[in-house]
């Protein structure tokens, strides 16, 4: 069924209006939750955030995404990317690019660390670094402790249900409603990369994770699936965990962002690794990550909004 420019441009921009109420109401929602939740536990345990974090993953990520979907569209699974039908190409080729990312990944992390704002905008670097600091005190608390517990359950709170929640959010509610007028299909993916990375208020580490929403977000793209992009995210977040419980148990020194990176002098894994990732992409992108052109077309199809 074919839409008109005027047509399309309308619909993104309901899509968008109610995607940010929903996602208001759903924030109000989560904090009284979360807050309930809390009273069980002892004041900034760890077994206090990781609920909090199930909560917010569930409803206020996921749960947003569901109600924007079944508002939107007549296929709200469709619209989201869960129903689309998916080889085992996309997550191979989700393995190979984490393999060869890493150590570019981790130098970016490094120099994005190091970064500076002018005298005059130091109030601001400031704020920046106070929420840094108290983010990575959470993570800290979330990820510290060697049990076996501590691995498992970090794994499906920071690992699968954030990112399953984040992408239901930021690619199947976002990126989608932004898709629905067909101009902004490419800007649709940095547009919410953009958000995807801000919203996680850790502006030291802005630029890795635009480029990693990024990727999830032409995953998306390429497949019609969101499912490669869950399994790329909840991958991400799982390394981290799995590299924080091996650190914790001496097993490894330093944690994940550290392998690799070159703190003085020329940072020649970083460029062998972003040289091997363009070279990837080049040759291998349409064979792991982009499907069959009938089932792409199906999926952006505008008679499923």
């Amino acid at each position: 069924m074919h839409i008109s420019k005027t047509d399309s441009t309308s619909q993104m921009l309901r899509a968008l209006l109610i995607l940010a109420g929903v996602f208001f109401v759903m924030l109000i929602l989560t904090g009284a939750l979360a807050m309930w939740v809390g009273g069980f536990f002892p004041p900034s345990s760890r077994a206090g955030y990781l609920c909090q974090s199930a909560v917010q993953a569930l409803l206020a990520f996921a749960g947003t995404a569901a109600v924007v979907a079944k508002f939107v569209s007549r296929r709200p699974a469709g619209f989201l990317g869960l129903t689309q039908s998916v080889t085992w190409r996309p997550f191979v080729g989700v393995l190979i690019v984490y393999a060869l990312a890493m150590p570019f990944l981790n130098q970016l992390i490094y120099y994005n660390s190091l970064m500076t704002l002018p005298e005059a905008l130091a109030p601001l670097e400031n704020y920046m670094r106070q929420m840094e600091e108290m983010n990575g005190k959470v993570v800290a608390t979330v990820l510290a402790g060697d049990s076996i517990w501590v691995l498992l359950s970090g794994i499906l709170v920071i690992g699968v249900l954030t990112g399953f929640g984040e992408e239901m959010l930021f690619r199947g509610a976002l990126q989608r409603s932004l898709d629905i007028y067909p101009p902004m299909r490419q800007w649709a993916i940095w547009i919410s990369a953009v958000i995807f990375s801000a919203v996680h208020l850790q502006f030291f580490g802005f630029f890795p994770r635009l480029l990693l929403g990024a990727f999830f977000g032409y995953l998306l793209y390429s497949s019609g699936s969101l499912w490669p992009g869950v399994f790329a995210h909840a991958l991400n977040n799982s390394i981290v965990v799995v590299a924080t419980w091996l650190s914790e148990r001496g097993v490894i020194e330093g944690d994940a962002d550290s392998w690799g990176v070159v703190r003085d002098g020329f940072p020649i894994w970083g460029v062998v690794s972003l040289a091997a990732l363009v070279i990837f992409f080049i040759f291998g992108y349409r064979y792991f990550f982009v499907a069959r052109q009938a089932a792409k077309c199906e999926s952006i199809d505008s008679s499923s909004y």
